[in-house]
């Protein structure tokens, strides 16, 4: 059977009686192949991404510290293409899980 991924709308093949699906989402657009997840403390994914020290629990990373615009409520923080936080958020492979509905004869 072929089908379509919701989020990147690409097709993908499945067999025929197949009740559910892991599809790795590729549409060479990084907002929707990637996803953030907050960072709470040391990890290591099943990607081999590495090792990262608390976030929070470092010194102040607002480029703005101490000016009048922070002062006032300005943030210049980085962020990812989807709008997080770089400092307390990390970039995985989105992997979209698809239930496929079983129809009765």
């Amino acid at each position: 059977m072929i089908m379509i991924c919701p989020r990147c709308n690409r097709r993908f093949i499945v067999e025929e009686g197949t009740t559910d699906f892991v599809h790795d989402c590729d549409s060479g657009v990084p907002a929707i192949d990637n996803e953030d997840v907050f960072v709470i403390g040391n990890w290591t994914d099943y990607t081999g991404s590495g090792f990262v020290n608390n976030p929070m629990m470092q010194g102040a990373e607002n480029k703005l510290w101490g000016t009048r615009a922070q002062i006032e409520g300005e943030d210049l923080d980085p962020i990812t293409a989807r709008g997080k936080r770089a400092t307390t958020h990390r970039v995985r492979q989105h992997e979209e899980f698809i239930v496929l509905k079983k129809e009765n004869k």
